[in-house]
């Protein structure tokens, strides 16, 4: 895993746990937040799962009540610098909880179609570049646009193929029907 150094210049970032989940498979959201150079201040929330896997999602606090807060761009200029934070973030987690794997889904842009969006193609240029393959498998899903890091000291049975459904149910499945989009084929007309 790559140090802070190699990985580049983030932003100084604050903690607080939130409250833990009691049923579901969602444990527990982590909050990080930190300001930009333009003083724009972001929320990053990592959602802590059963299996130690945690999903991070990042959104600029000005756009918290938007319900399309993961579909917009700000266009700083300052992307790098935001995204290298994140990663930051999760080698923190990764400090705290040793069989720690993560995921994230690149939300579609408004407009964009689901497979492999732009915000995915540039969270795989990332991942790959400054996460190497010693201490995570990677496992990029671009017909959901979602990548899944899963830790190699992680010996659960058959993790990928739960976090892969989790994505489904949790992300890909609800935004389909909050669209109107079928799930599933009608069957013959």
């Amino acid at each position: 895993m790559p140090s802070e150094r190699e990985l580049g210049e983030g932003y100084p970032f604050h903690y607080r746990k939130g409250p833990s989940q009691k049923d579901g498979p969602l444990v527990c959201t982590h909050y990080y937040t930190f300001r930009t150079r333009k003083n724009r201040r972001y929320v990053v929330e990592a959602e802590q799962y059963q299996h130690h896997v945690y999903v991070l999602k990042y959104y600029p606090l000005a756009l918290k009540a938007s319900p399309n807060r993961f579909k917009l761009l700000v266009n700083d200029g300052d992307a790098f610098r935001i995204l290298t934070t994140c990663t930051q973030i999760f080698l923190n987690i990764c400090r705290r909880d040793v069989l720690a794997s993560a995921g994230f889904v690149g939300e579609a842009l408004v407009g964009e179609g689901s497979v492999s969006t732009k915000r995915f193609r540039v969270y795989l240029k990332m991942v790959t570049a400054f996460i190497g393959p010693m201490r995570f498998v990677h496992h990029p899903l671009p017909a959901i646009s979602a990548y899944f890091l899963e830790c190699r000291a992680n010996h659960e049975p058959g993790l990928l193929a739960t976090v892969e459904q989790m994505f489904r149910d949790l992300y890909i499945v609800p935004e389909a029907m909050e669209n109107g989009k079928p799930t599933a084929p009608d069957g013959p007309a």
